[in-house]
């Protein structure tokens, strides 16, 4: 019988069997591809309407709202996580404190943080990306923490539900950057428990990137956004694109930003696609590869990153990173390098031979 995994691989390129690099950038499925031709064959002929591109815009905060269970309302439409980092971290560094975070956070989510605190109130922490390391720095001085639910720069999944319980002990706030993970894997937590929770669509969701989701707790949306957008205005409807007031949506939308109408057909051809594979699925198939390969490797005596969770990400230390990615490539593997280790990401179009070409080539790098 036919499994959701196998029919869903079906809607990709051949080649992406061996693409290990979605923590870079996700592979699209032939649908997302058309869906954008279409809407360039359209536009080239003069027949294109805007204000459909703007519907499809609109359909994809229900698309993404359905994906992670969230109520449409507590949705952000935004081109990268940017803005809903800055709009909230800039919320929660009023109240006080110092921001808590890891010295090698990505900066999409780290720098607006830090600019909404400034640095002389970020507490570092270094060490394994994990819960503990955060915990045993948290204090009732913290009133904000940044972390991803996955690591971008060596794959390690951290205890999301042991890290948001300390937060909640010592009062501090949570803020997730779910990039890494979102479309790969489930969410380890319900996603309005955290302030904001916030992912990129260029990489697991499978979308062009100029697409982004900030899912904000709706305590949080009373303010008037920091960067005023007409996408965010409750009255564009009514009156059109010019002059006053300044109306702000309710809830999350306020930060909804103009849309690259382009990249937002294609995240709306991606989450409909998602939509027909179970996340479970998904999550099985990933962590199942992942986990293969990182055992394999382990056993081998390689140094593999082992976070808090099974992570859909492998890392591995490399003495010769080019030349690695190089023999990769040579047997139609895609993965890329981050501080001097070997990153490779597992997503549902990966096939399970990927693993053991991947393996050889590791371990046998003369073969």
């Amino acid at each position: 019988m036919d499994d959701p995994i196998r029919r869903a691989q079906r809607a990709f390129s051949t080649t992406a069997a061996g693409y290990l690099n979605t923590p870079s950038m996700g592979i699209p499925p032939k649908g997302v591809v058309a869906a954008i031709e279409q809407a360039l064959s359209s536009w080239s002929a003069a027949t294109a309407r805007f204000e459909d591109w703007d519907a499809t815009y609109e359909h994809c905060r229900a698309l993404i709202a359905s994906e992670v269970g969230a109520a449409e309302q507590n949705v952000a439409l935004i081109p990268s996580v940017v803005p809903a980092v800055s709009y909230v971290s800039a919320q929660l560094a009023r109240r006080g404190g110092v921001l808590l975070a890891h010295r090698s956070e990505f900066r999409s989510l780290l720098l607006p943080a830090m600019q909404a605190y400034g640095e002389d109130r970020v507490r570092w922490v270094d060490g394994p990306y994990g819960a503990a390391t955060f915990t045993d720095a948290l204090e009732r001085d913290v009133s904000a923490v940044v972390a991803s639910t996955v690591s971008s720069h060596d794959g390690s999944r951290i205890d999301l539900p042991a890290l948001l319980r300390a937060c909640d002990d010592v009062g501090a706030e949570l803020i997730v950057d779910a990039t890494q993970s979102l479309g790969v894997i489930a969410l380890d937590v319900p996603v309005d428990r955290p302030a904001a929770m916030v992912a990129a669509g260029y990489k697991g969701l499978l979308a062009p990137r100029g697409t982004g989701y900030g899912i904000i707790r709706p305590d949080l949306t009373d303010d008037v956004p920091m960067q005023p957008s007409p996408y965010g205005m409750a009255d564009t409807a009514a009156i059109g694109s010019y002059g006053p007031p300044l109306l702000p949506f309710s809830g999350a939308a306020r930060l909804d930003q103009s849309p690259a109408w382009l990249s937002w057909i294609g995240a709306r051809a991606g989450l409909e696609f998602l939509g027909g594979v179970p996340v479970a699925a998904r999550e099985e198939h990933a962590l199942r590869l992942a986990g293969r390969l990182r055992a394999r490797l382990a056993d081998a005596g390689l140094p593999v990153v082992e976070g808090d969770l099974p992570s859909p990400v492998v890392s591995v230390a490399v003495d010769t990173p080019d030349d690695v990615l190089a023999r990769l490539d040579r047997a139609g593997v895609r993965a890329s390098v981050r501080r001097g280790r070997l990153r490779m990401g597992f997503h549902l179009y990966v096939a399970e031979e990927t693993v053991d070409t991947a393996f050889e080539v590791l371990v046998q790098p003369d073969r």
